[in-house]
């Protein structure tokens, strides 16, 4: 696919680039964060393109996917049609211009789609994200909402707010860093910047990224607050240590990388590294590749370590004679351990975010 010439509502109509803004789908990940890099003169296109679908995002739990696939080629069929009819009379600044305008006929839209949409529901003001205070450039958003919202931020990131938590960002970011405050959850999508790291504070903890995305939880009732990562790494360490190193960039904290998770015991200050409830693939991998026949299990070893992003340790010398038949495919990642520790006769626990494995090898009496 050519995007070179791609106006900003073109790439908010194509299936790729939405499946790398929403999905975080790891091909297209790849292709995109590449595609950027070898073209910075399209970025501008590119965050617009973005801040159109998240206006969009925000909109779908009211919103009927179809409906919204339809307005968005309904427009883009509009746009191009008036393109072709006024080729020959366009100068290089008309067709900014006809960006500009596509994409405020693509926000009018959106508008148009959520109002329609959300006017057949009954009244309900709770609906409503609520802005508390906006003083001295800060603004205060609420979701008062039983559903998460997403809220775009100057630099073009995205939160999306859970029900009943709180985000305080500025209206434009400082040179030095991005900075914003949670009361509650939210999963961030952090646009990358590596001269400003995007830090997160809660109560207890602060986060500290590039550009990266993931979850925070600090719930004021719940005994313990988390950060889990989907992609990147991040940097999670307590206020505590904060105030003690006296400057965020002194402060190591605990690495995650995808797939792990910090918690936070608020009763004993303690900071641990875990792995999520339920890992996530991190690879487009066939379902073949995770059915095996007479494997050496280091090599299924090492699979699950692509798959999943978690070292597994094992005991290589004593485990060399273990082979591995087993369809692995569409288990959940701890079910898979199960399954080969049955096996091979071992057992597995989980320390510091990584899988240790504990067998005494499969050799014959």
């Amino acid at each position: 696919m050519n995007y070179r010439d791609y106006t900003a509502i073109e790439f908010a109509a194509d299936p790729f680039f939405r499946s790398w803004v929403f999905d975080q789908d790891p091909d297209a990940v790849v292709f995109w964060d590449n595609w950027t890099k070898e073209h910075p003169d399209r970025r501008e296109e590119l965050d617009e393109a973005r801040a159109l679908l998240y206006v969009l995002k925000e909109n779908e739990s009211y919103v009927d996917a179809e409906q919204v696939e339809e307005r968005v080629q309904d427009m883009l069929a509009q746009v191009r049609g008036h393109t072709q009819r006024s080729q020959a009379s366009m100068t290089p600044a008309f067709y900014r211009f006809l960006g500009i305008a596509a994409s405020i006929c693509l926000i009018g839209g959106l508008g148009w789609l959520g109002y329609s949409v959300v006017s057949r529901q009954p009244d309900n003001p709770a609906r409503v994200i609520g802005m508390h205070d906006r003083n001295e450039g800060i603004v205060v958003r609420f979701n008062h909402t039983a559903d998460p919202v997403a809220i775009l931020l100057e630099d073009s990131s995205v939160v999306t707010l859970a029900p009943e938590s709180e985000l305080t960002f500025p209206e434009k970011f400082a040179r030095e860093k991005r900075e914003v405050h949670l009361k509650g959850e939210a999963f961030f999508q952090i646009s990358h910047d590596s001269d400003r790291p995007f830090l997160v504070k809660t109560k207890e903890l602060v986060t500290r990224v590039l550009g990266t995305s993931f979850t925070v939880r600090s719930f004021e009732k719940d005994p313990d607050a988390s950060v889990s990562v989907k992609t990147g790494r991040v940097s999670v360490y307590s206020k505590r240590e904060e105030r003690g190193a006296g400057s965020p960039g002194k402060v190591i904290g605990v690495i995650l990388k995808p797939n792990q998770r910090a918690l936070f015991d608020k009763q004993e200050s303690r900071l641990v590294k875990v792995i999520v409830d339920a890992p996530m693939r991190l690879t487009n991998a066939p379902a073949a590749s995770l059915v095996f026949d007479e494997a050496p299990v280091r090599n299924v070893f090492q699979t699950l370590e692509k798959e999943y992003g978690i070292e597994l340790f094992f005991n290589e010398e004593r485990l060399s004679d273990c082979q591995l038949t087993a369809n692995l495919s569409g288990l959940p990642m701890y079910e898979q351990l199960d399954l080969i520790c049955r096996i091979i006769h071992a057992k597995y626990e989980v320390v510091d975010g990584q899988v240790i494995i504990h067998g005494d090898g499969c050799k014959a009496d």
